[in-house]
């Protein structure tokens, strides 16, 4: 038993190595061998289900290290309230996932050695697809977010979003896997390579697929470009904010743009998620501020910042602006997707759980709307966290959206934090074949283009105004078309694998009673 838990812990920490900051890509081909190979040999369920644990404990914190310190500092609560949500995240919001696959991957070693490997991937899909869709959804660290920015295996992504990069990776561990598991048996060690080579297999079509893509004409637009500012502020807020921060920070914004704006203006300039610290639409003086700035070079401005609705009771959004070069109030988003606890209080009874944005004590989702019609273009806006799940920015392409926004705020935790993000979110422009503009308090600010090769991009903890070109599209991709119906698919297969293990396994009990009869 110490030794599977050894394994599996040993599994995990590899498994966290391959993201942001160490980034060892490498380890996503084999760091899940450890941990299949302690299931398969784990004597109970239980033991199985203990080591599923386990591994999303140790691979949770291995990747996520930030998020004791920053939940702490984020509700100004001790370091205990920090440890005690980091486990209520890795039990119920990704453990039990990974329990349930534990399970079946378990019984799916009594089918024939060559069928495991690509079932196996299978079901760690559905793993991974449950874990992003149930309950508020947690797609942090999924396996094909270890490759970004191998540009080959990424492109498989307009078809199957980041599911398919993580079939891939999954079926060449079992595959692997499986190989050690026989490696005392010659038939069995046959039937390991046999699931090796058809994993291989996979593998290279996926890369070809890749390779075919990355010379295809067309998916990156050849319409005109369009000059886009970003203004990446760097500036804190307060991890709460106080009436003490009302209207702070405008100042710095509207300095950094206007040396955007002084040589070669472009035609929209993007600050970050809060870069407003107040009511953009209760302060005329403010908005007139920012219209004497942007007139100087005739750019109109997106920036994020709080949004009221209603009076009676008060009801507070999330917004993103577009401001006209003059500084009306063009057109608004209001975020839909909330994110949990920061934004929002399923456990609003519970005191340290409040976060006290001066007026604004918790905001409300907003209702559907249409893209920002920007100087660049239809813009399809997912502030912050909402870039994480594929279905928003697929809901924003097919409203129209020619190119993404990602309006976030990384000021409140740390550079490890803000690259994992960054990478998720640039899966978001192959998926859809859209320019995305990234705007962060903190950075990385970044483009990225259809293919998502990085174009521009920001320092970490830097202040810094940066001028790229885009070009609006308007591509429908397989992804945006049938969505996450390769993640079904493993769904299914995962089931049908385990069904036929199932019975494989009454066979010969059948069969015994049929002779005692």
């Amino acid at each position: 038993m110490p030794a599977l838990l050894l394994a599996a812990a040993a599994s995990g920490v590899l498994y966290g190595l391959a993201f942001p900051v160490v980034h060892l890509q490498f380890l996503g081909w084999i760091a899940l061998v450890p941990f299949l190979v302690a299931v398969r040999r784990a004597p109970t369920l239980l033991i199985a289900l203990v080591l599923g644990w386990v591994w999303m404990v140790v691979m949770g914190y291995t990747v996520a290290d930030w998020l004791v310190g920053g939940i702490a500092r984020y509700f100004a609560q001790p370091t205990v309230v920090g440890v005690g949500i980091f486990f209520y995240v890795a039990t119920f919001m990704a453990g039990i996932h990974y329990m349930a696959f534990a399970a079946c991957y378990r019984a799916l070693g009594g089918l024939p050695r060559a069928a495991v490997p690509l079932l196996a991937a299978a079901a760690w899909v559905a793993a991974e697809f449950a874990r992003a869709n149930l309950l508020t959804g947690n797609p942090w660290a999924l396996l094909g977010y270890s490759q970004i920015g191998i540009l080959p295996l990424m492109q498989i992504a307009d078809v199957t979003g980041v599911y398919g990069i993580g079939f891939v990776l999954a079926a060449v561990n079992a595959a692997l896997a499986e190989l050690w598991l026989a490696r005392d048996s010659g038939a069995a060690r046959r039937g390991a390579l046999r699931g090796l080579l058809l994993a291989g297999a996979v593998a290279v079509l996926v890369l070809g697929y890749g390779v075919a893509r990355l010379d295809t004409d067309g998916l990156v637009s050849d319409a005109r470009p369009v000059k886009v500012g970003l203004v990446q502020g760097n500036l804190d807020i307060g991890q709460q904010w106080r009436q003490e921060f009302y209207g702070r920070n405008l100042d710095a914004y509207l300095r950094l743009t206007y040396r955007l704006l002084v040589s070669n203006p472009p035609a929209v300039v993007f600050w970050p998620e809060n870069a407003l610290t107040f009511l953009l639409a209760d302060e005329p003086l403010y908005r007139a501020a920012i219209g004497r700035v942007l007139s100087i070079g005739g750019a109109e401005l997106v920036t994020g910042g709080p949004r009221t609705s209603s009076e009676d009771p008060t009801i507070y959004h999330s917004s993103v602006f577009l401001l006209s070069p003059a500084g009306a109030i063009r057109a608004t988003y209001d975020k839909q997707k909330l994110l949990v606890f920061g934004e929002y209080f399923p456990l609003s009874g519970i005191d340290l759980l409040r976060r006290h944005f001066a007026r604004v004590h918790q905001f409300t989702p907003g209702a559907p709307a249409r893209p920002l019609p920007t100087a660049a273009g239809l813009a399809g806006v997912t502030i912050c966290n909402e870039a994480m799940f594929p279905e928003i920015a697929a809901a924003r392409v097919r409203e129209g959206a020619t190119y993404l926004v990602d309006p976030a705020n990384d000021t409140w935790l740390t550079p490890k934090f803000s690259a994992q993000q960054f990478d998720i979110v640039t899966l978001r422009s192959v998926e859809q074949r859209r320019y995305l503009v990234r705007a962060s308090t903190a950075g990385p600010s970044a483009i990225v283009d259809p293919l998502g090769r990085v174009v521009l991009r920001s320092e970490f903890f830097t202040q810094t105004a940066l001028a790229g070109e885009i070009r609006p599209s308007t591509i429908v991709t397989p992804y945006n078309r049938v969505g996450d119906l390769f993640a079904w698919s493993c769904v299914v297969a995962a089931g049908a694998g385990w069904l036929a293990s199932w019975r494989r396994r009454r066979a010969p009990t059948a069969s015994v009673a049929r002779e005692a009869a």
